[in-house]
């Protein structure tokens, strides 16, 4: 899936780029080549480059998850962080502010007996907080949260870049700047390096997940 969405930002990078080569040996007389256009399709492009990196540690966590269930990993089985992220994941299924005290007695029940009885691990996206707000800091809060253990690329620079696409791509999804404005603040070069860096990033953690995930590193015996 990575690779294949890698695929599609570079084919519509290459598309923006013909565009602004054409607008050169053109007159702007084609809507398609208008500046507000083209800045439209520049915003586009980080709103995909942010749909590449959740789509990316959704993903892998999501892989991981899967092959815990599948494998019938029960909570002692597992290391202490994955035991805390399934509790609280159980716990949140319950808890609300007008919630009866019989609802907590329940689940407090319900955890207990899948502890005793071994029952093997179920986990959803809904066990880690990614949707909407996701930039490195968060993606090693994460990381950190689980266990996994990772090597940063130097020319990921960090996944400093990340913090802007994530900011840019909030604020047109809440409509607190438009699409015009926010594409005026980037040029090509600039969006090549967003792309570059973000690449590089996303791949250096997904190296991390797949070896948490090949060495079975959520086991808590290792």
């Amino acid at each position: 899936m990575f690779n294949d969405r890698v695929e599609e930002i570079k084919l519509y990078y290459s598309a923006l780029e013909k565009l602004y080569d054409f607008k050169e040996i053109e007159e702007e007389n084609q809507d398609f080549l208008k500046d507000d256009f083209l800045k439209i399709l520049k915003s586009n492009a980080l709103l995909m480059v942010y749909n590449l990196v959740e789509s990316t540690i959704m993903g892998g966590i999501l892989e991981i998850y899967e092959n815990l269930h599948q494998k019938g990993m029960t909570y002692k089985m597992v290391r202490k962080e994955i035991q805390e992220i399934w509790f609280s994941y159980k716990f949140n299924q319950v808890y609300a502010k007008n919630a009866h005290f019989n609802s907590y007695k329940g689940k407090a029940m319900e955890i207990i007996n899948f502890i005793l009885e071994e029952t093997p691990l179920e986990l959803d996206r809904k066990a880690t907080d990614i949707s909407g707000n996701l930039d490195a800091d968060k993606i090693r809060q994460i990381c950190q949260e689980h266990g996994i253990v990772y090597n940063l690329d130097k020319d990921s620079r960090g996944g400093i870049i990340l913090k802007d696409v994530k900011d840019k791509r909030n604020n047109l999804a809440h409509g607190t700047i438009s699409f015009v404005e926010c594409g005026r603040d980037y040029s090509m070069d600039d969006l090549d390096k967003i792309k570059r860096e973000t690449i590089s990033f996303l791949n250096s953690i997904l190296e991390g997940m797949q070896n948490y995930y090949d060495n079975e590193l959520y086991l808590s015996s290792r």
